[in-house]
């Protein structure tokens, strides 16, 4: 399998169990390595944890503890890294935030990287204890990145916690109020809460100061409230 198809599959088609039959006697080091994030997508923590480690790839083999639970062994992992790159950085304060006892607030980039994609994984992994640490935090990161209530709450809505997401995003509102996909999210909250008015108006603001923002316009138009 050429480079191209392996990552057609992978990506596009996501079919993991032909895939998974050729990778796992693969002797290819980034063969490998995409063995593993299938295996996360499928929720299978240790045995991507178990790639990754023999592939020396210390803060994924971590970021694959951290999902399982295992707290300590992530923090004993990511302390041997020596390098000081946006992940391990971003990884290294994202435990300050899990143990309540912050003192060092993700940059600007690194929130806008890793937040979202990290609390996304930690609630699909049930680490819920950890996630409510973190959105939290959210008025310690909006220090750096006033986007930080927008991504918390969008994480929220695609994960079906709409009573949650609806706090942030008004938070949201109230910081940036002419981005118009904040609108468009607490539309949704408003929807699964069968308030059609209040949808309707979220959804022409976005409409408004998004200049006829597609996805809004899309939404109303699926719900014949135009």
């Amino acid at each position: 399998m050429n480079r191209k198809e392996l990552l057609n599959d992978f990506y596009v088609t996501k079919n993991y169990q032909k895939l998974k039959q050729i990778l796992t006697v693969s002797a290819s080091d980034k063969e490998k390595e995409i063995l593993a994030r299938i295996y996360l997508e499928e929720k299978k923590y240790s045995d991507a944890a178990e790639i990754y480690s023999n592939l020396g790839m210390i803060y994924e083999y971590g970021r694959c503890e951290l999902l399982q639970g295992n707290l300590e062994k992530t923090k004993e992992l990511w302390q041997r890294i020596k390098e000081d790159s946006p992940p391990v950085l971003w990884g290294k304060s994202l435990l300050e935030f899990i143990n309540l006892y912050v003192i060092h607030i993700p940059s600007f980039f690194q929130i806008r990287a890793f937040l979202e994609v990290d609390l996304d994984a930690l609630l699909k992994a049930k680490m819920i204890s950890y996630c409510e640490n973190i959105a939290n935090g959210a008025h310690l990161f909006a220090q750096n990145n006033q986007e930080s209530y927008k991504f918390i709450g969008r994480v929220f809505v695609n994960n079906g916690y709409f009573d949650l997401a609806e706090l942030f995003l008004k938070r949201a509102k109230d910081i940036c109020y002419v981005d118009p996909e904040v609108h468009f999210l607490l539309a949704k909250c408003y929807i699964n809460a069968n308030d059609y008015k209040m949808a309707k108006e979220s959804l022409l603001t976005s409409i408004e100061k998004g200049y006829g923002y597609y996805p809004a316009k899309k939404l109303l138009e699926n719900l014949k409230l135009s």
